[in-house]
Formats: C-alpha cells, structure tokens, sequence
C-alpha cells in the first residue's frame, strides 16, 4: 500500500495520521492533503449543525412545546458552538429591559435572571445594527454599552467572549440568541453563520408560540366569533402546509426554482425572487420593474409594499443576498410565511455560494496552468468537465482581460454575460477569462459592454495553440493595459485594434530603445544621476488624466512637491513634453518602460 493510500485510509477513519507518513509527501500532495483535511471538517461540522437544525425543524413541525424547542435551541447552539453558556434574551418594550427566556449552561442566578436596559450589552449592538455581533472580552470592550449591575453578574458568571445573533420577527428585531464563553474568544465565520441560522429557527418557534396563544385565545372566543376562529385555523393549516413545504425545498434539491414555486403557489400569483450575486431574477420578472420596491426595502430593511408590489429583503451576517418579489399586498399570514422562506432563501444562497466558490478555486488553478502552458490531458479534461472550453479546439481559443469598477460584476455575472464556454479567474483589479466563443469574439462579448453600469475595458488575444497560451495571456494582459491607459472603454480591444500601441508592444528592442531614448532618456538619465523619481512623476501624470491632485493622491505627494517635480521635468525634457505631438511619444516611452519593469497586469 502506497503512503499516499495509507494517509487516506486513516484519514477516511478519522485515524490520527503519523509523521513519517507526512513526511513522505510532496510538498504539494501535503499542500492538497491539508486541503482535504479542512474541507472534511468543515463539512463534518455543517453536517452537524444540519442535523441540529433539522432536529429543531421537526420539532416544529410536529408542534412540539415551544419551551421544549426553545431548550433544544439554546442547547444546540452551545453545542456546535462549543460555548460554555447558550441563552435567549427577549426585548420587553413596555418596560424598556430584556428578559432571559432560556439558557444552557449559566450556574448563577444573577445571570438567569439578569433584566438589562434595551440597547445595553452585546443584546444592544445587535438590536442596533440588525446582524450578528460579538465581543473578545466583554468587561474589557469599549464599544459595549455598560451596565454597573449588568457587568457585576457578567463576571460573577465568569463570561468574557460572547456571541450574538438577532431574533427577527415580520422584519423586527424582538430579541437575540447568545452564547457565552468563561474566557476571551474570537469567533469564526462559520460560527457566526451557525448562531445566525439558529437566530432565524429561534424566530420561527417564537412566532409559532404566538401563533398557538393566538390560537387558543380564539378558541375562548368561540361562542362570539365561529366564522373568525374557522378563517385562523385555515390560515395555521396554511401555515403549517407552507412550512413543511419549505422544510421539504431544503431537505431536496434546494433550489429557488422550487422556493418560488412553493411560494407562488401559496400565495395565489407568480413570485420573483431576485438574486443579488448574479443580478437575475428567478420568474419573469424584470429589474425595471422592481428597482423602486427592492430600493425601498433595502433602505428600511423589511418588507415594503410600492403600487401594490411586496418586496422582503434577504440578508445574511449583514450581507444583501436577494429579495423575494410578491406582485400584489399581502397579509400577515403570507407575511409570516414569506418571512420563513426568506431563511430558506439564505440557506440555498449559501450552499450554493460555497459551491460556487469550490468550483472557482479549481477553475483557477486549471485557468493557470493553461497560462503558464503546463496543462496537460489530464487538465484538459477537468477543464471541459467543469466549463465546457475544448482545449483541444484552440483555433476558436481567447484569452480576454476584463476591468470593471462596476461591484455588481461578479464571476458569476461575467460568466453569465459572455456568449459561449469561459474559465473565469480574478486576479487584483482585473478578471482573465479563458473564452471559447459560440460565434466572433467580438460579438460574443457584446453583452457584457452593453449590460455593465460601469466603464468596461474588454481585451482579447487569440490561443495558437496549447504551447502558445502563456503568450496569448500575457497578451492580452498588455492590451488590457494598453485600453486602460488610451481610455478605449467600451469596445474589445485586440492587437489590430490598438493600431500603433499594438504596433510599439510587438516592435523590435531596438526600436523601442530608440523611442524610449529619444522621448525620455534625458529623463531616465536624470533620476539615476540624482537619485530623483521624476519618470513615476511623469509616468503617474498621465494615468491621472494631467491632474496634479490626481497624481499627488496616488504617488501619496503633496501637490506642491508634485508641481516642483513637474517643473524639474519641463526643464529636463523641455515644455511641450505633455502638450501637442509630443504628448503621445512620450507617454508611450514611460509606458513602454513601465511595462518592462513589470508594472502591468501580471498572473492569471
């Protein structure tokens, strides 16, 4: 058995594996096998706290107590959190102070039944700020809202970290559930998303408990109002149906196409759900029509009705994920099952965008090895699996580099935008895409010119041949660099297409020497003969458009330094060195040197 194999088996046994077994492997087999070892125990730990919730969802669903759920709630959070205190405290608005509904864990009765001040503690920042929040060392933390007796049963309980999430309810932060920790702790990512989730569950069995109170409440009015105690049992029934639905859309496949279909059934008219990542709406709907809405939810954060269109937004640890659009009013029931599919909307969003983001990082080391020209069958293969691009066909091949300050353009959205199979990688300030067009280039990225809010610099170098794409990447890097620094937004822009910049990026050295040594060399001989920066001056000049403030903010000058520097180089080169014909020599000498010393776009 190979030491490759034997690492697995443990591994697959959750066997400790020995050092000399480590030792035997590679650096990038180790590398790879920490890769592993992180993805089984993020999944083994998602795999957990799905049982959890799953656990709390039948609960739900089978209408257990809601002091059992709550109990159960608290524990789990405690559990997946590792936590040495779980707890629910709820806002008491008449009053103006929180009470502690339930907790796992707390050994003093200071705590237990500590009321705070609404908008004190962490119960505060996250009422404040609607999204999770959490201190390292609650005594020590200035940004805690204090409380003398408040902090006196704090440290009696020995509670330094603690972690909250809020409870919302129809758009309302009623509450938050937190955990406790007897020493200083920072709290990871996934830690926040598993108490925020736990948040949301805690919200559903709250105002299912309101539910049946309201429920019971109606039955001892039965004598006075038959039809209405009939019409609010329906609507629990629908309820009910509706979240069992939802539960049975995340347990499946977890897809929105299902989730608007469940709503739009529930609900009696078709429901869009938008989704921020990529911009696109599931349903028919349009972005023209719902900006308005969406807006306005967004701003208030909770559901909104504009001309009679519904919108709730869905967020996540304080992120806008989408929204789910009801074209018509909607009342409280479909108000409170809207607002459970908003969980189940966040939940499918981020399975999804974990597996998006698996996906890219292998996309990414495939798209470098074709630039680097290391990629091989076996590479070929992966890449035709994963993105459809024919390694095999390099005479339909693009490399193309793609700016945008557009934030709305993502991976996904890029993807979506290009007519044919692409590999999108980002790399700084720019995405490279390996592109295999369905028709011309040129019309292949038409829609993503059109289609972005933001000025676009799209540039594309053609794929000889498997051996040849380092050449056709590093390419179309220099085009992308050479679109930025022309202006030539808008518009692919190819070897042809730069006209005389393409001619001086493929001249002869010899030539380019020339052209550097007439147009600045008095310049470069000056900077090393008196240790100045006048050529970065010079060069950074240009990029901000003869702006002197511009310049100044980028070379971190002040703008009298950049003026004296101007003047040195006016006397150097002479005063029409920006201005007239000699503008562009010696703009396209800098850049020249710019690019040998490797300031363009360098990697994939």
């Amino acid at each position: 058995m190979s030491a490759l194999s034997e690492i697995l088996r443990r591994l697959n046994s959750s066997v400790t594996i020995p050092d000399h077994l480590l030792a035997s492997l590679q650096e990038d087999e180790l590398s790879a096998l920490r890769m592993l070892e992180n993805t089984i125990d993020s999944n083994r730990t998602w795999r957990v706290m799905s049982t959890k919730i799953l656990e709390v969802s039948q609960m739900l669903n089978a209408g257990r107590a809601s002091n059992d759920v709550l109990d159960t709630i608290v524990r789990h959070a405690r559990s997946i959190i590792g936590a040495h205190i779980g707890y629910i405290s709820l806002n008491d608005d008449e009053s103006g102070f929180t009470n502690i509904l339930a907790t796992a864990g707390v050994v003093t009765e200071g705590f237990r039944n500590i009321r705070m001040p609404i908008g004190t503690g962490i119960l505060g920042i996250v009422a404040a700020t609607n999204r999770p929040a959490w201190t390292y060392d609650h005594a020590e933390d200035p940004e805690v809202s204090h409380v003398d007796y408040v902090d006196e049963a704090v440290e009696a309980e020995g509670i330094r970290g603690i972690l909250g999430a809020p409870i919302r309810i129809s758009g309302k932060t009623v509450g938050a559930l937190l955990v406790g920790d007897r020493h200083p702790r920072h709290y990871s990512r996934d830690e926040i998303m598993a108490i925020e989730l736990l948040g949301a569950m805690t919200a559903v069995a709250l105002d299912t408990a309101r539910v049946i109170e309201s429920q019971g409440e109606s039955v001892a009015k039965l004598s006075r109002s038959q039809l209405e105690l009939r019409t609010h049992v329906e609507e629990l029934h629908k309820l009910a149906d509706a979240d069992s639905r939802l539960l049975a859309v995340l347990i499946g496949d977890a897809r929105f196409e299902e989730l608007a279909e469940v709503l739009s059934e529930f609900l009696g008219v078709q429901v869009e759900l938008w989704l921020e990542e990529s911009s696109t709406f599931v349903g028919d709907g349009t972005r023209d029509e719902w900006t308005d809405a969406i807006a306005a939810a967004r701003k208030h954060n909770n559901t909104r009705s504009v001309d009679n269109r519904s919108v709730l937004p869905v967020e996540f640890h304080g992120r806008f994920l989408g929204a789910i659009c009801v074209p018509k009013g909607i009342n409280d029931v479909e108000l409170r099952v809207v607002g459970h599919a908003s969980a189940a909307f966040a939940a499918i969003a981020l399975f999804n965008e974990a597996l998006v983001d698996a996906t890219a990082r292998k996309v990414d080391d495939l798209v470098y090895s074709v630039a680097v020209g290391t990629a091989g069958n076996e590479e070929a293969l992966r890449l035709k699996r994963l993105t459809g691009i024919d390694l095999a066909q390099p005479e339909s091949l693009y490399f193309l580099g793609v700016n945008c300050a557009d934030p709305a353009l993502s991976r996904m959205r890029l993807d979506g935008l290009l007519d044919g199979a692409s590999a999108v990688t980002r790399h700084e300030q720019h995405y490279c895409v390996l592109f295999q067009p369905d028709r011309d280039v040129a019309t292949s990225v038409r829609r993503l010119v059109a289609e972005s809010s933001a000025p676009v610099f799209v540039a594309a170098a053609p794929v000889a041949g498997v051996t040849e794409a380092h050449e056709a990447h590093d390419s179309a890097m220099a085009y992308l660099d050479a679109a930025i620094t022309l202006g030539m937004s808008g518009e692919l822009v190819t070897e042809d297409t730069l006209g005389a910049v393409g001619l001086i990026l493929r001249a002869d050295p010899s030539a380019l020497a020339t052209l550097v040594r007439r147009s600045v060399g008095a310049l470069v001989e000056y900077d090393a003969a008196h240790d100045t920066e006048l050529e970065a001056t010079a060069y950074q000049f240009f990029l901000s458009g003869h702006s002197i403030p511009g310049t100044a903010r980028e070379l971190y000058l002040h703008v009298n330094t950049v003026r004296q520097r101007l003047e040195r180089i006016s006397r150097v080169l002479g005063e029409d060195w920006a201005t007239g014909e000699r503008s562009l020599d010696t703009q396209l000498a800098l850049r020249i040197r710019a690019l040998a010393r490797g300031r363009s776009h360098t990697g994939v």
